[in-house]
């Protein structure tokens, strides 16, 4: 394989996606909530907000599992890149059971940390987003060809 070929993608996101699992275990299992120091100023932004027309379904609990949704897309396209081999489904289902994992040692271990169904709803579907919005920019460069750019090489 060349350059950028299949092994190389392999292990560059397998590099990535140890190094981002090792920050979330940090922010999973943080003693207090990670969101303490910015929470008073977040709701008086969308108190704010909510004054000049953003809808009130907006609100902190919201933007808490919006924040799950995203913090989780990332380990779904890396997943997918570091085990292209892999079903997609064993990467949701590792999703799951990792965020299952984070909220009973939160459960067990943070007493200044609330544990939550939610939030496991919420990361499963953010790795399950980041699956999704990886097809859907590996679909949209096959169909601009940039597979038959990269197979000339630099000279054409």
């Amino acid at each position: 394989m060349g350059k950028w070929g299949q092994s190389n993608t392999e292990r560059v996101a397998r590099v990535l996606l140890a190094i981002y699992l090792v920050g979330l275990a940090g922010v999973a299992f943080w003693p207090s909530p990670v969101d303490r120091p910015v929470a008073g100023r977040l709701q008086t932004v969308l108190f704010a907000l909510h004054k000049v027309g953003l809808p009130i379904l907006i609100n902190y609990s919201f933007v808490e599992f919006a924040s799950n949704i995203l913090m989780f897309a990332p380990i779904g396209a890396l997943a997918t890149l570091a085990f292209p081999a892999s079903h997609r489904g064993r990467i949701v289902l590792s999703a799951f059971l990792m965020s299952c994992g984070m909220e009973l040692g939160q459960m067990l271990f943070l007493h200044d940390r609330v544990p939550s169904a939610m939030d496991i709803v919420a990361n499963t579907s953010g790795a399950m987003l980041g699956i999704w919005v990886l097809g859907v920019v590996e679909d949209w460069l096959r169909r601009a060809d940039f597979d038959r750019l990269n197979q000339r090489g630099p000279t054409g």
